[in-house]
């Protein structure tokens, strides 16, 4: 009979869950008004690191962080975040964008590996 062991796994790390992003916009939008608007993107984030001791660190898995995040409005890019692997673990970033016309807001996630992830939603006008 194979012999079981507890709490030593080939594998220490939790599984990396990924998820598409998404993307909230306030509740009162007025045309011409500049409007917080919220992405969030549930990612992991490695620096390539492991401590092999208290304060030394090594090369460990690859690095595994999201690198870049493009805010597009009416098609056009109006935005573009260069991140880093000290990004937390599932990020949520504001940004402030000026409500002109009624129209898509798309974001795009780009990952250390070059994928890429979308979301995107109406801006439309609640207020005159």
């Amino acid at each position: 009979m194979a012999e079981q062991h507890r709490g030593h796994s080939q594998n220490p790390l939790p599984p990396q869950v990924i998820a598409p992003p998404r993307i909230r916009l306030p509740i009162r939008i007025s045309k011409g008004k500049v409007i917080k608007v919220q992405a969030k993107m549930r990612h992991p984030s490695r620096t390539g690191l492991r401590m092999i001791a208290e304060h030394v660190f090594a090369k460990g898995e690859p690095a595994f962080y999201i690198k870049k995040m493009e805010v597009f409005f009416r098609d056009a890019l109006v935005s573009t975040y260069e991140m880093s692997a000290a990004l937390s673990d599932d990020p949520i970033v504001t940004f402030k964008l000026r409500a002109s016309e009624e129209g898509p807001v798309r974001v795009v996630f780009t990952s250390s590996e070059d994928k890429a992830y979308e979301a995107s939603t109406m801006l439309r006008f609640t207020e005159g």
